[in-house]
């Protein structure tokens, strides 16, 4: 079932207008007995998150946090800060043993219950995170305001004091590794410096670095020594050779090797002889001539002195040679010992200096090792100094009390901007949620929605209360003749034009209009549609058929104690005899006299024949019926008829029963048209509002006009 909010609330907004006025006293009321006998008093210890350091040397602690870790950090230590074990401890502390609060937990010797305290101050005591900020806070209430501070900064200093014990002992763990470490170290360093000591002492290198120096020296120099030999030795081999080759004749003698030998005293001799018989010869030239005796055997003897000379100059060349070659011999031989005897010092140097450098390389590797041990030692105590200075500053704790609690100068409870509106709007909220719970359980009729919501019906119209109509109707009988311009005139012609398009297609000349429970309307919808009918230039007749409370002739201003209806059935009176003509031209048949108002009589043929009769002088017959849930003839009428209406007062019939009268009616061989809505509550006011005060509006000027 579906409910319209708008139209509950205005139709029964007086009803929560009041509640809330009620809501506003009874929370004023309320609000001053509160103050009066509860009143609370609160504190809050504000903590803030400090940023962390990620090193000794940062200017200022990092805030790198994202909003979920902050959260996260800030629930962790308001939890710890509130936790069962700091309580315990803080209900011992001797200032707040003496609080008022702890009176309620002291038995009859006044010791307190602890245990009792404790568990009550964790159900009142609270902590939590601020949205955005780097704040949570603890809060705490009670009927004393002075025992708020104590209480709030037993626990904040309760805290404080852990915050720095863990400090301490985070300090102390974070060192603890690099300790056992840095101890490590220092007895490897110390095995390794006895190690040197005593390698040292085993090969004798107290001064390596100059027995090093010295060795490597000495090889060098005979090194270079011995190059040196060798050059000179192979220097020697070619002089030698070239020499071999100048004995053997293979190449010519040089001419060091020619002046040499003619420095020697036997060539000097020959020589001189040579130029003695050179002048002598010169001397026979210029006195005899070339060609006398004395000239040629002057030249003979000249000839062969310089025979005798290159002989003796020959002798002299080979014998320098010889010696020169037995000098360079006997020289090859001594480079070729002292080679040796170089070699053999090499080898020894070369041996002494592979034993330096591989117990150099040694222990050049033990100190490397040394080294390593030394850097690795300065590091950890770097490590470890940061870690000493990084505690040892001020903001290396990551949570601190932003102040002390002061003792609140005003109750935080009540407050009457919560109190009195929130009354008001608790009173209001029950009376809402009654009104639509009454709503959510009434299943009657109460609305057009209720009928469209039923399976296969169809509403023929709404005839609104004469309450809701704006105009000054008085008589909803007779609306339309005695208010055309009103609301509700307006709203029976609109059903008069939905109905006639129906019964036409139906082909319907009688129709019967029945209500569902008493007081449905029935008889007001009728006579109003016979008389829109009639105005419309309609031949239209109108029979009461409501034997048991008739009204039709109330309704035309006729007698009802003159015959009509159940006369006629009875035999009592002719049909033309009793039948009544109206201004309007609608031709009335009450339902007769007292006597003859037997209604038991309406399910036979009698009235199918009554209204066969009057449908041979009309265009429709209308006959107003009985309700159906109090009169079974109303069933047995609707045999009878062409076709039926079914008219609902609102707020009258359940669904269920409209849902089984339409069942019944449609069972019936006469179609059924359809239902009307009669005298649904606040039509006017709800969402037809606009359009009756629109229709009011125009039949105003209509008439001015």
């Amino acid at each position: 079932m579906t409910i319209d909010p708008i139209r509950v609330v205005r139709q029964h907004l007086m009803l929560l207008f009041l509640t809330g006025v009620v809501g506003l006293v009874v929370g004023t009321g309320i609000f001053f007995v509160w103050m009066r006998f509860f009143p609370l008093y609160s504190g809050v210890a504000t903590f803030e998150l400090i940023g962390t350091l990620d090193d000794a040397g940062d200017a200022v602690a990092s805030e790198d946090r994202n909003e979920e870790t902050v959260q996260r950090l800030a629930g962790t230590e308001a939890a710890k800060v509130i936790s069962e074990r700091a309580l315990e401890v803080i209900l011992k502390e001797p200032d707040v043993q003496r609080i008022n609060w702890m009176d309620q937990f002291r038995d009859e010797n006044g010791r307190p219950n602890l245990e009792e305290a404790v568990s009550v101050l964790l159900d009142e005591i609270t902590a939590g995170y601020r949205r955005q900020t780097q704040y949570f806070d603890v809060r705490w209430s009670t009927e004393v305001k002075t025992d708020v501070p104590v209480m709030l900064n037993a626990v904040a200093d309760h805290y404080i004091k852990l915050e720095a014990k863990a400090s301490r002992t985070n300090k102390l763990d974070a060192k603890q590794p690099f300790q056992e470490n840095l101890d490590s170290i220092n007895q490897e360093i110390t095995t390794l410096e006895n190690t040197i000591d005593d390698f040292i002492e085993d090969k004798g290198m107290l001064s390596l670095t100059l027995n090093t120096t010295s060795v490597q020296k000495d090889l060098e120099d005979r090194e270079l020594e011995r190059n040196e030999v060798v050059t000179d030795m192979q220097r020697t081999q070619g002089l030698l050779g070239q020499i071999d080759a100048k004995l053997a004749g293979t190449i010519e003698w040089t001419q060091d090797d020619v002046r040499e030998a003619e420095n020697d005293q036997v060539v000097i001799r020959a020589l001189s002889e040579i130029q003695v018989l050179r002048g002598l010869l010169s001397e026979h030239k210029q006195k005899f001539g070339q060609d006398h005796t004395q000239y040629r055997q002057s030249q003979q003897a000249l000839d062969a002195r310089i025979r005798e000379r290159d002989r003796k100059l020959e002798e002299v060349i080979l014998r320098n040679l010889q010696s020169d070659r037995k000098q360079a011999f006997d020289a090859l031989e001594r480079l070729q010992s002292v080679e040796q005897t170089l070699d053999e010092e090499i080898d020894k140097k070369s041996a002494e200096m592979n034993d330096f450098v591989a117990a150099k390389a040694k222990l050049d590797k033990v100190e490397a090792e040394l080294t390593r041990l030394e850097e690795r030692r300065t590091q950890i105590l770097n490590y470890m100094d940061e870690i000493e200075a990084m505690y040892s500053r001020k903001d290396a704790v990551e949570v601190q009390l932003t102040g002390a609690v002061l003792t609140p100068r005003e109750p935080s409870s009540p407050k009457w901007y919560i109190v009195i509106p929130g009354t008001a709007v608790l009173l209001l909220g029950l009376m809402t949620a009654g009104i639509f719970l009454k709503e959510l359980l009434d299943k009657r009729v109460r609305t057009t929605a209720d009928l469209t919501s039923m399976p296969g019906s169809r509403l023929l119209g709404v005839i609104p209360d004469i309450k809701d109509d704006p105009t000054d109707a008085t008589r909803p009988e007779s609306v339309v003749r005695d208010s055309p311009g009103s609301v509700l005139a307006e709203s029976h012609r609109q059903f008069a034009a939905a109905f006639r398009r129906v019964r036409e297609d139906s082909q319907a000349s009688s129709i019967l209009f029945v209500g569902g429970m008493p007081g449905a309307g029935t008889t007001s919808v009728v006579a109003n549609l016979a008389a829109i009918a009639a105005a419309a230039g309609r031949r239209v007749a109108l029979i009461d058929g409501n034997l048991r409370r008739p009204r039709v002739a109330e309704v035309f201003g006729l007698d009802p104690s003159e015959p009509g209806l159940g006369d006629v059935i009875m035999g009592d009176a002719k049909l033309s005899d009793v039948v009544n003509s109206t201004q309007e031209g609608i031709k009335v048949l009450t339902a007769g006299t007292q006597k003859n108002r037997h209604f038991e009589r309406l399910d036979s043929e009698n009235l199918r024949t009554v209204i066969r009769e009057l449908s041979e002088s009309v265009d429709v017959v209308f006959v107003d019926g009985p309700p159906v849930v109090v009169a079974s003839e109303a069933m047995g009428m609707a045999d009878q008829v062409d076709a039926t209406v079914l008219v609902i007062r609102a707020y009258s019939e359940q669904r269920g029963l409209v849902a089984r009268l339409m069942r019944q009616l449609r069972d019936q061989p006469s179609s059924f048209l359809g239902i009307v809505l009669n005298r649904p509550r606040n039509t006017a006011g709800g969402y037809f509002k606009r359009n009756y005060e629109a229709i009011a509006e125009y039949s105003k000027e209509q008439g001015s006009d």
